[in-house]
């Protein structure tokens, strides 16, 4: 390729200096000769003399091709420059500028002239500044400061991101969205998601066999039903997200493992410390053991017997339920499942009906919301519904607020549908004392 000055005031292409000078400053027609004349394949050369005794402004211009020469052109390149300059910008193996022998092998031989290029703004045309160099450069060009495996590894990250979930940041997302993905984490069932690997897929791919369709819902029953005698002894896993995003994993426990936790809070409190399980030291002096018995005693009744235990009762309710609505999806998944506009149909309905029953049994007396609505502070004076309320999204220290996004939506419709709950628990305990007084008489 051709190493010499493109410009020369004695050639025939230049035969004048005033030329070389109007071309390096952004003549169109004329660089768009001049550039042709250095990228030809057929090894024209443009006799001239040494760079050294060229104009200031024909010298700024780089000898051979580069990106350095398109910074000078407002127009769209062409694609064999644009190509060029690419491979210059991603530091590719066509980094030499053409320069061969000795010359190719000192280090920036290719953009010898790139330090003696003017400053912005200092003999530089106005199709030279800034923003119309980075349009007329090459498409997708790097941001300064990142290399090429940079933004690979960053495309690599998005990806991943993508597959489990995680691209949108938790502000980008609406209450319903939080919410709807908040109750499909609780409990297998999701098209969607995969518990097992605490991810998301966005892939549609994933629903398009036959056998991983149907697979996944005969997958689902069972890990509700193992989730079942999960909630009947010590307890079952679950998934939520944290304040950053991301699926963890965390335990509620089981109507067995709150018994057992029921006497345990009530022994320690009865002996004042003295037994004090799961626990390696004991409360010390009068005042202490008075504190620490008061404080198990509440334990035991409030935390263990009149919300622990409901609440183990209500997930197993909610497991048996949805574990036959995995069984019921096998059937449409197996026949309108095989076209792309039934596997939509289908994951809609199950989707939302899974969250319709996450949101029902959660409202009910003993469900996860009722308790949160009903939650009140004695020490900071908060009463029921406004505490919950002045609750932020993400809370820490308490089970019940912990492992949910607690969002305006949520707290709308859990407060609506716990006191319509209440309502409706008030009128059918009157109507049932009522029936029992008419047969009395």
């Amino acid at each position: 390729m051709n190493t010499k000055p493109i410009f020369d005031s004695g050639s025939t292409l230049f035969p004048r200096a005033s030329a070389a000078g109007k071309a390096s400053q952004g003549g169109t027609a004329t660089f768009a000769s001049v550039l042709d004349a250095s990228l030809s394949s057929d090894g024209t050369a443009v006799a001239g003399r040494s760079s050294e005794a060229l104009p200031h402004g024909v010298r700024s211009v780089v000898f051979g091709p580069s990106n350095e020469c398109l910074r000078f052109h407002q127009a769209a390149p062409r694609r064999r420059d644009a190509a060029a300059a690419y491979a210059q910008q991603v530091g590719s193996s066509a980094d030499t500028g053409g320069v061969n022998g000795d010359a190719a092998a000192k280090p920036g031989a290719g953009h010898a002239v790139r330090d003696a290029l003017p400053a912005a703004g200092e003999n530089t045309p106005p199709s030279a500044s800034a923003g119309s160099r980075g349009a007329a450069v090459a498409p997708s060009e790097p941001v300064p400061g990142q290399t090429q495996s940079a933004l690979n590894e960053k495309g690599a990250a998005e990806m991943s991101a993508r597959r489990d979930g995680r691209l949108q940041t938790s502000a980008e997302v609406s209450g319903w969205q939080k919410y709807k993905d908040d109750q499909l984490l609780r409990n297998p069932g999701g098209d969607r998601y995969y518990l097992d690997e605490n991810r998301v897929s966005e892939d549609s791919k994933d629903r398009e066999s036959f056998v991983a369709r149907v697979g996944k819902d005969v997958s689902d029953f069972f890990g509700n039903v193992k989730n079942f005698f999960g909630n009947l002894f010590m307890g079952s896993k679950f998934r939520y997200r944290d304040e950053n995003n991301e699926i963890r994993e965390a335990t509620q426990r089981g109507l067995v493992g709150t018994c057992v936790d029921f006497f345990k809070d009530l022994g320690s409190a009865l002996t004042f410390g003295l037994w004090h399980p799961d626990e390696e030291k004991g409360p010390q002096g009068v005042v202490e053991r008075l504190a620490y018995s008061g404080s198990k005693l509440k334990e035991a009744l409030l935390g263990d017997l009149v919300e622990g235990i409901p609440q183990s009762v209500n997930h197993m309710a909610k497991n048996v339920v949805l574990a036959g609505l995995n069984l019921v999806q096998v059937l449409p998944d197996a026949t309108i499942g095989n076209v792309d506009s039934g596997r939509k149909l289908t994951t809609t309905i199950f989707d939302n009906g899974q969250v319709l029953v996450e949101y029902l049994t959660d409202v009910i007396p003993s469900g996860d919301a009722w308790f949160r609505v009903h939650a009140a502070s004695l020490t900071d004076v908060k009463l029921p519904i406004l505490y919950n309320f002045q609750m932020p999204e993400h809370a820490k220290g308490d089970a019940r607020w912990q492992y949910v996004r607690n969002t305006p939506f949520r707290k709308t419709i859990e407060t609506v549908g716990t006191l319509l709950a209440d309502i409706a628990a008030i009128g059918l305990a009157g109507q049932t004392g009522f029936s029992t007084n008419q047969n009395k008489r």
